[in-house]
Formats: structure tokens, C-alpha cells, sequence
């Protein structure tokens, strides 16, 4: 099942996981993590598609796209996606 580790950047400067997000079998992605605010802003707010010139939103309805994208809205040094890779 095709999936995306979100990580973030402890206060001793370790990572750890963020969120897991995972393709359901239904085409829909379900991100679960213990930081419950953070997995409800992704399902809430969705994130932006880089791959397009709109910048449209994109929410975990929209599949493999958004897992897709991930990796480029979380890029920095506080937050990490990982690509795409399977469980």
C-alpha cells in the first residue's frame, strides 16, 4: 500500500514520525499520527499542487495525488515528507 511519513524536528534533534499517510483501498488517503491537530489541518486544509501552474488544493480525497505532493509541501527543517514508497 503506497505511503508518506511526515517528520518532525524534536527540541534534542532527533525526528521522529509526524504522521503516517496511507492509500486506502478505496483511492482515499487516511493520515494518522499522534499529533491530532496536525492530521486534521492536512484533512481540513489540504495541501497545494506544486505540479500544476493553478497552485490548486488538493485533501486526501484525491488519492495518490496527494501523497504525491507531500513531499514537496513538507520540506523543510522543522517538517520532512518522505516520497512515496510502499509499507
Amino acid at each position: 500500500m503506497p505511503r508518506v511519513e511526515i517528520y518532525k524536528l524534536n527540541d534534542d534533534g532527533t525526528q521522529s514520525i509526524a504522521a503516517i499517510c496511507e492509500l486506502s483501498a478505496d483511492g482515499k488517503v487516511i493520515c494518522s499520527g499522534d499529533n491530532k491537530v496536525f492530521v486534521e489541518n492536512l484533512e481540513r486544509g489540504g495541501i497545494i499542487d506544486y505540479s500544476s501552474e493553478e497552485k490548486k488544493t488538493l485533501f486526501p480525497k484525491d488519492g495518490l495525488k496527494f501523497l504525491e505532493q507531500l513531499q514537496y509541501n513538507f520540506k523543510s527543517g522543522y517538517l520532512n515528507a518522505s516520497e512515496v514508497g510502499e509499507s
